[in-house]
C-alpha cells in the first residue's frame, strides 16, 4: 500500500502582483496564523478570478471570521481557493499594518475583486 506524501512547502509558492504567494489552498485552514494578505478566488479559465483581497495580523483568523465568507462562497464559479503573502519581517506593527494595506491596495488595483472596498452586492448605506 503506497502513502501519499503531502507536497513540499516549496511547491505551493508562486509569483504573482511582484509578491512570493503562498497558495493556492483549498481550505481556508491551510492559511497560517501570520500577519499578511490574502486572496480569494475561485477557479478562472487560465488563472484563479479573485474575488475578494484583505489583510489581517492574522489571516486565517480573519478569514474564517470574515464577514463576507458567505458572499464568496455564492459567487464562486467552482470552489473558493485561498492564497497569502505574509509579511511578518516589518520592524514595527504600524510598517507592517502599512505594508499590508499597500500591498493589498496594488493587488485590488490590478485584479479589481466583486468584494472589498466598494462592493457591488453591499446593501446602500442610510444617509442621515
Amino acid at each position: 500500500m503506497a502513502t501519499a506524501l503531502a507536497p513540499r512547502a516549496d511547491e505551493r509558492l508562486f509569483q504573482r502582483w511582484g509578491y512570493r504567494v503562498d497558495g493556492w489552498f483549498s481550505s481556508p485552514y491551510e492559511l497560517e496564523e501570520k500577519p499578511g494578505v490574502f486572496v480569494i478566488a475561485t477557479q478562472g479559465f487560465q488563472l484563479p478570478f479573485v474575488l475578494d483581497v484583505g489583510e489581517s495580523d492574522n489571516i486565517r483568523f480573519f478569514v474564517l471570521n470574515h464577514e463576507r465568507r458567505t458572499f464568496w462562497r455564492r459567487n464562486a464559479l467552482g470552489s473558493v481557493l485561498y492564497a497569502s503573502i505574509y509579511t511578518e519581517d516589518a520592524d514595527s506593527a504600524f510598517l507592517s499594518e502599512f505594508n499590508r494595506q499597500n500591498i493589498e491596495s496594488h493587488i485590488r488595483s490590478v485584479e479589481q475583486p466583486v468584494f472589498g472596498a466598494r462592493d457591488l452586492f453591499a446593501r446602500p448605506r442610510e444617509v442621515m
